[in-house]
C-alpha cells in the first residue's frame, strides 16, 4: 500500500524501537552476550537479523530452536540486563524530536505502537523530554496482550485513535513491524538505515535512511514546516 494520496496522513503510528530511540544497539549487544551464556554464540548482525522488532514470546523460542539453554525465567534475567544497560541513556534518533514537533505543529496526532513494554518506552522517552508527549498514547504488546506482526496491536491503536487505516502512516524498522502493518493494511513507510527490510518484502520507494527525509515525504504537499 503506498502513500500517494496520503500526504500529511491523519495518523502517524511511530514504532519506538529503532524509529524513536536508537535502542538496537545496546538492546542487542546485551541480548547476545545474555545468549552467549547460554550457550548460543552468533555475531551482532546475526541477532539483529534473527530477533531485531519480535516479542519477547518470539526472541525465547527463536533462542531456543537455535540451541540456546534458557532458564524458565529467563525473560526476568534478561528484562533485567536490558533495563539496567537503557537506564544508562540511550540516544534519540536524530531527526525523530523534529518529526514529532512538526506533527504537533500541524495538529496531525500521532502515536506509539511496539512490542516493548511500556516501562520501557518510558524509561527511554522520558531520558528526551518525549514521554508526556506519548504516554496517553502509547500502545505495547506487553499491556494489549498482541503483538507485531499480528495486525491487533495496530488495529488497536488505529480504534483508540479513531482514525481508518487507509488515513494513517506506520514508521517502522524492522521486518516484523513491516508485515504487521501489511497485516493491518496500513500504509507505512521504513526507516531503513541498517538495509533490515529486503525488496521482496518493501520497494525502494518506501525506504529512507533518515527520520529527515521521511518527515519530508509526509510533508511533501503540504505547506506546513
Amino acid at each position: 500500500m503506498t502513500l500517494s494520496n496520503i500526504s500529511p496522513p491523519a495518523l502517524v503510528i511511530f514504532d519506538c524501537d529503532g524509529v524513536l530511540v536508537d535502542s538496537e544497539t545496546p538492546m542487542h549487544d546485551e541480548l547476545r552476550d545474555e545468549l552467549e551464556l547460554r550457550g548460543l554464540s552468533m555475531s551482532f548482525e546475526g541477532c539483529i537479523s534473527n530477533f531485531m522488532g519480535r516479542s519477547i514470546e518470539d526472541v525465547i523460542a527463536t533462542a531456543r530452536r537455535l540451541g540456546a539453554d534458557l532458564p524458565d525465567n529467563w525473560r526476568g534475567i534478561l528484562y533485567e540486563r536490558v533495563f539496567e544497560r537503557l537506564r544508562q541513556g540511550v540516544d534519540m534518533i536524530q531527526g525523530a524530536p523534529e518529526l514529532v514537533e512538526r506533527l504537533k505543529r500541524a495538529g496531525i496526532p500521532f502515536c506509539v505502537a511496539s512490542n516493548g513494554s511500556e516501562k520501557k518506552m518510558q524509561l527511554m522517552l522520558s531520558q528526551h523530554g518525549l514521554w508526556d508527549d506519548f504516554k496517553d498514547r502509547c500502545f505495547s504488546a506487553h499491556t494489549i496482550g498482541i503483538a507485531k506482526p499480528d495486525p491487533g496491536l495496530l488495529k488497536f491503536a488505529l480504534h483508540a485513535m479513531q482514525t481508518p487505516a487507509r488515513h494513517a502512516v506506520v514508521i517502522e524498522d524492522s521486518q516484523t513491524g513491516v508485515q504487521s502493518a501489511i497485516n493491518a493494511e496500513v500504509p507505512y513507510l521504513i526507516y531503513d538505515v541498517r538495509n533490515a527490510i529486503p525488496d521482496s518484502q518493501a520497494s525502494q520507494e518506501l525506504k529512507f535512511t533518515s527520520i529527515a527525509e521521511i518527515s519530508d515525504h509526509l510533508f511533501r504537499d503540504c505547506q506546513v514546516r
